[in-house]
């Protein structure tokens, strides 16, 4: 299969999946965690059935609280329950009085994490994307700076954020759709998750890329620049493919047999992969053709 060649194919489904992600979190919003947006959670388990209801009615009437109280059900008459960032001192009355009002509990955990503190997450994670994003263009552009001018080292750079950008929407499509239906949050394990994906997929990009630098010494006078990049990406295709699936056997071992704390964030790196393998080898290589192909008609 000529891959460089179906391009315009690949770059129509990664539109309609980039659309479809940027859709989805604008129409459902990003479920954030307790790391970004502050609060207390406490997962209890009461000694006697109760109903969710009563959890529900306890809280309403608490006049402390401005925001809702997240209350999701576990097995049993376990609950999980979420609520805003507060005085030590009034969370400690409101565990008083739910025992008193609903029924005794055994606190399994409790976790606070303050509202700055959230606040302060949120932004170093946004700026540890960022700086990811841009160390890894200057990095390309400089690695690649012997490539000829008239294919232009900083398009080496340019095609590979494209496609970790490509990566980053499509991952947090699916954990919308995650929050959406299973209350999936997004958190820091996420965050890591996404930037251990941008370090697996420009490290595909770069192997692929740098097979087409080397190519185009080599490069016979009849041959295109499509088809040194189309032997490139035949050259690298089964390097990539076989890397991809030593890598995601055992996270799907861990999606099915590891704990239910790291699920979602073993779901989060099995996604990227699988994305970033599909952005490196469709995506990337053939949009340096494409690129290439504008610029000259422009001249």
């Amino acid at each position: 299969m000529n891959i460089t060649a179906l391009r315009r194919n690949w770059f129509t489904l990664s539109i309609i999946m980039v659309l479809t992600s940027l859709a989805l979190v604008a129409i459902l919003g990003l479920r954030l965690g307790l790391d970004f947006t502050g609060g207390a959670r406490w997962d209890i388990a009461f000694d006697q059935p109760v109903e969710t209801s009563q959890v529900q009615s306890f809280f309403a009437e608490r006049s402390e609280l401005t925001q809702d109280v997240q209350i999701q059900r576990a097995e049993g008459d376990q609950v999980l329950i979420t609520i805003e960032d507060l005085p030590d001192a009034a969370l400690q009355s409101i565990k008083t009085d739910l025992g008193t009002a609903v029924g005794t509990f055994t606190e399994n955990s409790y976790r606070k994490v303050d509202a700055t503190i959230g606040q302060s997450f949120k932004t170093k994670s946004l700026y540890a994307i960022l700086t990811a994003l841009a160390g890894i263009i200057i990095f390309v552009a400089f690695a690649f700076r012997k490539i000829p001018k008239a294919v232009n080292p900083w398009r080496f750079g340019g095609v590979a954020i494209i496609a970790l950008f490509h990566d980053i929407i499509i991952v947090l499509g699916v954990f919308v759709v995650l929050g959406a239906i299973f209350q999936t949050e997004l958190d820091l394990p996420f965050i890591t998750a996404l930037l251990a994906t941008l370090g697996f997929s420009v490290n595909d990009t770069i192997v692929i890329l740098d097979r087409v630098r080397e190519n185009i010494r080599y490069q016979k006078p009849d041959e295109t620049f499509e088809d040194t990049v189309e032997k490139s990406v035949q050259q690298t295709l089964m390097r990539s493919i076989n890397t991809s699936i030593s890598t995601l056997l055992p996270l799907l071992a861990l999606l099915f047999l590891g704990a239910e704390a790291i699920f979602f964030f073993v779901l989060a790196l099995a996604v990227g992969i699988a994305i970033g393998t599909y952005s490196s080898i469709f995506l990337a290589a053939p949009m340096l053709v494409t690129w290439k192909n504008w610029a000259d008609s422009r001249e």
